[in-house]
């Protein structure tokens, strides 16, 4: 499972609301063209364990887990559907356009 560029927003309210121990690091990597654009930043810190070395919660053992429960679920945010259903309308506008400019050029 793959999520199209998640931001550290999206990856922070679904760690938040499965109520594990979040932290958000303002970092950047050096790549990004625009380093003030506040969608490329942050850096998400999770607490996995207690200080003791026993897990903070059973259903997320390791990072691994957290990736897939990640994977799983921002694609079901509200903020992603609407966007996704935004993209596909423009993109079969952008295609009966194509289509038809085609038509005329005989």
């Amino acid at each position: 499972m793959a999520v199209d560029n998640p931001s550290y927003t999206e990856i922070r309210d679904v760690c938040a609301a499965a109520g594990m121990i979040v932290g958000v690091e303002n970092k950047v990597y050096a790549r990004e063209l625009d380093h003030r654009d506040l969608k490329v930043r942050g850096r998400i810190r999770i607490q996995l364990k207690r200080e003791d070395g026993s897990l903070l919660m059973e259903q997320f053992p390791d990072r691994q887990s957290v990736l897939l429960y990640l994977g799983e679920t921002i694609p079901k945010l509200k903020s992603r559907a609407q966007s996704q259903s935004a993209q596909q309308s423009a993109s079969q506008q952008a295609q009966s356009a194509k289509s038809q400019k085609k038509k005329g050029r005989r």
